[in-house]
């Protein structure tokens, strides 16, 4: 039980790392930053299936986590 959980924590990790890296980034310029998104998509709108699955895959990589800490130190 615990292998498998470790070899799934590992996948998690991996796969959260792939995501995150894959995202687009934007330059941040402050003092225009509030007027220049105003008729611009959301942040949802693009590239939602990435940010959609980061977002799980880091939520599922949390809650495996408290798991394997709670049955280490149990």
């Amino acid at each position: 039980m615990t292998e498998l959980l470790i070899i799934l924590t590992i996948i998690l990790a991996i796969s959260l790392i792939l995501l995150v890296t894959i995202q687009p980034r934007q330059t941040q310029i402050f003092s225009t930053d509030a007027t220049s998104n105003i008729g611009k998509p959301s942040y949802w709108q693009s590239n939602t299936l990435v940010k959609v699955l980061t977002l799980l895959v880091s939520l599922a990589l949390f809650v495996m986590l408290i798991l394997f800490m709670a049955l280490t130190f149990a």
